[in-house]
């Protein structure tokens, strides 16, 4: 356990105060038989190599390694010296166009008096809202996290993709910025890893959540 990771987090949870929050889907799943006891890991690339050349890989990877020091695990330098691989992938979508039905309130002028038991008033009322449907379109943009947990020492000896956990994270919005949405992804995420959710979860996590903070400024 990382102890600086934790009280970044206690100090940043003091300064945090009201705010929105960010909607996501997780869906994890673990195999019947994957070993809870091997925690030692190396993050790879879907080509199962460590990348060390890219910059926006290096900086997932290393929210990723927080995350994952967070839940127990260990991170190595080196695939022969890891338990685990974590493949770690992304990917985010071009700009889609979301059409949506929504009942808007439309705020009339008034139209004709009636009679009423007090005298005469318009209809409809004033300073009350009519909701009418009306067409809403956005452009939002399809965001994917996937870390794969593969057992390391059956690749390194064998070449066999022996998959032992497996985690995915969605994001559907208006924001087009991955690197922005990562932390939140991975916040969703971490209570899930190596765990079998079943189907996808809805998880919403708060834009001052502590975590979220502690991930951007990596400590």
């Amino acid at each position: 356990m990382n102890w600086r990771i934790v009280l970044t987090l206690l100090f940043i949870g003091i300064l945090t105060g009201c705010a929105h929050t960010e909607d996501l889907q997780v869906s994890a799943i673990t195999a019947k038989d994957a070993p809870v006891q091997d925690k030692k890991f190396v993050i790879v690339s879907d080509k199962n190599e460590v990348v060390d050349n890219d910059l926006i890989f290096s900086e997932f990877a290393r929210q990723v390694a927080l995350v994952l020091d967070l839940q127990g695990y260990t991170q190595v330098k080196n695939i022969d010296d890891a338990q685990i691989m974590v493949v770690l992938t992304f990917h985010i979508s071009e700009p889609q166009t979301k059409t949506e039905i929504v009942n808007t309130p439309v705020y009339p002028t008034a139209g004709p008096f009636y009679p009423g038991r007090f005298g005469y008033y318009p209809y409809p009322l004033l300073g009350y809202s009519v909701y009418q449907p009306m067409v809403h379109q956005s452009i939002v943009y399809k965001k994917l996290v996937r870390l794969q947990a593969l057992d390391a020492s059956a690749y390194v000896k064998q070449k066999i993709i022996k998959p032992l956990w497996d985690i995915q994270i969605t994001s559907n919005n208006q924001n087009g910025d991955l690197r922005y949405m990562f932390p939140y992804m991975l916040v969703a995420a971490q209570p899930y890893i190596g765990q079998n959710t079943g189907h996808s979860i809805n998880v919403s996590v708060d834009d001052k959540d502590p975590m979220v903070a502690a991930l951007r400024i990596g400590e």
